[in-house]
């Protein structure tokens, strides 16, 4: 994640953008998904000490890994399956040589995992090298012999940090430690919610983002309960009130209505502003990602499936997210298709059309269970 905005286009000039030929107005979810994971396939680096990398993206390899790990659940391509591979050991290495594995990282190692699962159909089979490295991680946290290691120290760690960075790295750990089922995962979620509560237009960069993706890892492991956000007196008004269960209608209210421009979208800030500079208040493509995945993943949840609302929320994002992308399969910073071309928004663009199929899917599954003729009383 960039944590940038270097957007500074006159609005007029974005409108010209949406306009231009070659925009993806009619891009369907699957061409997009072939489109952005053969442009990666592509770009990677082959062999060498570097084989695996994306250029220039050594600090953003958990999203670009983990989208193309979706890319290959969606379509099959093996190709799509060795470049994950690639790039999974790349980022391995990397964190060995660090000594830490960043919540995106932890996340797409999780996404591997489960490719290998679905690979075995089950069975036994070899050792899941990369739960074992999630495993490892989190026991080394945990047991560190040293009198200041432990899952909480490491976790104060970041408590200077900008508060909507610290929800994204936690909450792609909660969704890891809950994966790995490690005994300090409940400690994982209460730092992902104490951060959450920090969160503010003022103190936050990406205020909206960081609402989007902890409600999508609180989504994940099914505790969208009645624990409220704000635990005591301190924190910013916005979340006075506010339960774990309201999380998915809040950033609801943030989406970008019809009529407006990037509609489907989302806005930045919770007041909907511009923060007082020349960036755009919407429309900017980790935002829209994000928020994306945390509304499909909690429409997903048994309790919403037929949530017409969430449904016609959901689609609507995932038409903001194909506007944004090129007809080669770059993907931009902004959905209007300017700003800065990096491969970690592709990667998450995957993320977030793969986070909308598998909610269409349970959806489909749901209503087929329903119709389904009773048995013995019971279907």
């Amino acid at each position: 994640m960039l944590l940038l905005r270097q957007m500074y286009c006159p609005i007029a000039v974005l409108v010209v953008v949406l306009s231009v030929p070659g925009a993806s107005a009619d891009l369907s979810s699957e061409d997009a998904v072939v489109l952005i994971a053969t442009r990666l396939q592509q770009n990677q680096v082959l062999d060498g000490p570097e084989t695996g990398l994306w250029p220039g993206e050594e600090s953003f390899m958990g999203p670009i890994t983990a989208g193309m790990a979706c890319a290959y659940d969606w379509t099959g391509d093996i190709s799509y399956m060795f470049t994950a591979r690639s790039g999974a050991f790349y980022l391995l290495h990397a964190a060995n040589l660090r000594g830490n594995l960043l919540g995106d990282e932890a996340y797409a190692l999780v996404r591997m995992s489960q490719l290998h699962k679905k690979e075995l159909g089950g069975e036994p089979g070899a050792a899941d090298q990369w739960i074992g490295a999630l495993a490892s991680f989190y026991d080394s946290l945990r047991l560190s012999p040293t009198d200041e290691g432990s899952t909480q120290a490491y976790i104060d760690y970041f408590d200077d940090g900008e508060p909507s960075a610290n929800v994204f790295f936690f909450a792609h750990h909660v969704v890891a430690a809950y994966y790995v089922d490690d005994p300090d995962k409940e400690i994982w979620r209460d730092a992902l919610i104490a951060q959450l509560t920090r969160v503010d237009d003022d103190t936050s960069s990406l205020p909206v983002m960081a609402l989007g993706v902890a409600t999508w890892a609180l989504a994940k492991i099914d505790k969208l309960d009645d624990t409220p956000v704000a635990s005591t007196g301190e924190s910013p008004s916005y979340w006075d009130g506010v339960m774990l269960r309201d999380l998915p209608m809040l950033l609801l209210g943030h989406q970008v209505p019809p009529g407006e421009l990037f509609a489907g979208s989302f806005y930045w800030r919770f007041d909907h502003g511009g923060g007082g500079s020349p960036s755009m208040a919407a429309g900017f493509t980790e935002d829209a990602v994000y928020c994306t995945l945390g509304l499909a993943t909690a429409a997903s949840l048994k309790i919403n499936l037929q949530n017409e609302e969430m449904r016609q929320a959901v689609l609507f994002a995932q038409e903001a997210l194909l506007q944004g992308i090129d007809a080669d399969g770059a993907v931009h910073e902004h959905l209007c298709r300017q700003g800065e071309i990096r491969h970690v928004f592709a990667g998450e663009v995957l993320q977030g059309l793969w986070g909308v199929k598998q909610y269409l899917a349970a959806q489909a599954d749901a209503k087929t269970a329903e119709a389904a003729p009773l048995v013995n009383g019971e279907n």
